[in-house]
């Protein structure tokens, strides 16, 4: 497991399990970061941020990170022995939420996109092998990739690359563009498989977030 940045409560090694979470569209209030604190001693929640670092295989999150999601977060990264799960949640009318779920699929040993939807919100869980190493030298510097792509939307504020990056990713989502999803599965999936065929999509001329991300995706 490659050591992709040095932070403070934050580590990942061959017996861990690392999470990120980031609240974009409502920050969390006292008893909501009460509650998210209660899940780990060492938790430490701001009103946008909290990390996890579980050691040993027999100790993780308390009910998974779904609950988290459904609850409170609307982007979130886990890392467990090289493998990363990738997960963006908002709200969507039915149109679009039908949309994203018919980009749904299960690709080379259980990699893929799954999507979840209930009351209206959408919650896309990625399972995929990543190298996140480019993405957080990039970080270093003063601007990313993406910084000064306009993309009508209010600025995201977030230090942590991947976070930000998944949250931009978000709101192309949210309008329906699932270039995203359609690069995860030519990436993954068997495609010798016709019956798994997606709808075809136009990869020409990508966002540059878009194209950022699918370029840190490991191939199985």
């Amino acid at each position: 497991m490659k050591i992709i940045s040095e932070r403070k409560g934050f580590q990942a090694d061959h017996s861990s399990t690392s999470y990120e979470f980031l609240a974009i569209d409502r920050k969390l209030g006292k008893l909501e970061k009460t509650a998210v604190s209660n899940l780990s001693s060492r938790a430490n929640p701001t009103s946008s941020r909290v990390s996890f670092i579980y050691n040993g295989d027999y100790s993780d999150l308390p009910g998974g990170w779904e609950p988290l999601m459904e609850k409170y977060y609307d982007a979130m990264y886990s890392e467990s022995y090289d493998w990363w799960t990738l997960a963006i949640a908002f709200h969507a009318d039915k149109k679009t939420a039908e949309k994203i779920k018919s980009y749904a699929f299960t690709g080379t040993d259980d990699s893929g996109v799954s999507v979840e939807e209930e009351g209206g919100r959408v919650t896309i869980r990625i399972v995929c092998r990543l190298d996140a190493s480019s993405l957080f030298a990039r970080s270093r510097g003063r601007h990313s990739e993406y910084d000064d792509e306009d993309d009508g939307e209010e600025e995201i504020s977030c230090r942590d690359p991947l976070l930000k990056l998944l949250a931009v990713n978000r709101e192309y989502l949210k309008k329906g563009d699932c270039r995203l999803l359609y690069g995860i599965w030519l990436e993954y999936d068997d495609q010798d498989d016709d019956e798994s065929a997606l709808p075809e999509t136009e990869m020409t001329s990508l966002p540059a977030p878009i194209k950022n991300l699918l370029s840190m995706f490991d191939q199985i």
